[in-house]
């Protein structure tokens, strides 16, 4: 996983907008830590607002695979 990918999964499971040195950080704790993580300090923005939030995160909903966007429909 890179940072990208992580920022859309964040995003997806938490609805906050990370920067890529937040997701870096993010990555690297988690390659650290491995499987013994229990929360992880986020620093981001709201989606909806764009008000600056700092908030802990559950790993697992990162880490686990992403669901299929291709259910998702836009119109």
């Amino acid at each position: 996983m890179d940072a990208t990918e992580l920022q859309q999964r964040i995003l997806g499971a938490f609805g906050i907008v990370v920067e890529p040195h937040m997701a870096r950080y993010v990555l690297r704790r988690l390659a650290e830590a491995g499987g013994t993580l229990r929360e992880l300090p986020v620093i981001g923005g709201d989606a909806r607002t764009g008000v600056a939030v700092r908030v802990s995160i559950d790993p697992s909903k990162v880490v686990s695979p992403a669901p299929s966007s291709s259910s998702v429909t836009v119109s």
